[in-house]
């Protein structure tokens, strides 16, 4: 892993929602000044793969690609047994701190609350989960394994939250910062992560690395436990997000498109993550 600590260098932080119209993108300044050269980035054009398969150019943010890259592999996942983060509250709001208006601020809260073992043992199974989410939640994650055998990234399932880089938790539901709850259109996942520019890393510039975050809810749009196969669609969709394909595509049947495809990964998700895994990144988590 890189070190852990500050040198001109800046974080951008992407955060994805499954079902979610538009990607937020924010820069957070930590030493030095920068400005996206916004008006100089052309959105690439979807290009045809082997076998008839298409990249999507929604593999992008607006900064560039995103992946991570060897030195950070294997990656450790963590999948909690059904915790929440919505018991710690924002006292400003009087909402969960881990609300979509606050998504920059999930790698900072799970960082926190992962260094505090009595902060986590606090934390309690959201509701509506039952234990086939797990399972669901695990299977989900495990569907990008295929890609291992290519050598693009590896990745490991772990039981000890103090050595994750990527976690997964629920929600009953999301709720925004004024504590109202989201369920138009079915919102079922939210992944937020911290990006840092690779050039400046190489260069010499250290970053504060904070884990991925990924939260699936538990519940349907009439607060029933959610389908096992609903939720596994939901996290192996947010997995591809915390992967690196930062936008949804645009086609229907991709499991990266808004509303799952057919709940599984799709040729053009394929030739996407096989392409994303090829560049050099310009962003890594």
């Amino acid at each position: 892993m890189f070190p852990l600590c500050y040198k001109e260098i800046f974080a951008v932080r992407l955060k994805v929602c499954c079902y979610c119209l538009f990607l937020i993108t924010s820069v957070t300044f930590v030493v030095a000044s920068y400005q996206p050269a916004s008006a100089q980035y052309r959105k690439p054009q979807t290009r045809p793969a082997q076998g008839g398969a298409a990249v999507y150019p929604e593999y992008r943010s607006r900064y560039g690609s995103v992946h991570w890259v060897r030195d950070q592999m294997p990656l450790k996942v963590y999948i909690s047994p059904g915790l929440t983060l919505d018991s710690i509250m924002d006292p400003k709001w009087g909402a969960p701190v881990a609300n979509t208006d606050n998504l920059a601020a999930w790698p900072n809260l799970v960082a926190q609350v992962v260094s505090d073992p009595e902060q986590f043992r606090a934390l309690k199974p959201a509701d509506g989960y039952v234990g086939g989410h797990y399972q669901a939640a695990m299977e989900g994650v495990l569907s990008w394994k295929i890609f291992e055998r290519e050598g693009l990234f590896s990745y490991q399932l772990t039981d000890d939250p103090g050595e994750a880089d990527i976690y997964v938790f629920f929600t009953n539901h999301f709720v925004g910062k004024n504590g109202m709850a989201l369920f138009s259109q079915d919102v079922r996942g939210y992944t937020s992560k911290t990006n840092f520019p690779y050039k400046a890393i190489l260069a010499g510039g250290q970053a504060d690395f904070k884990p991925a975050v990924i939260v699936l809810r538990t519940t349907d749009g009439q607060g029933q436990p959610m389908a096992l196969g609903k939720l596994k669609a939901a996290a192996t969709h947010e997995f591809g997000h915390a992967l690196g394909i930062e936008g949804h595509s645009t086609n229907p049947g991709d499991l990266m498109s808004l509303y799952y495809g057919r709940g599984v990964i799709s040729p053009n998700d394929a030739a996407t993550i096989r392409h994303l895994y090829h560049l050099t990144p310009d962003l890594i988590p």
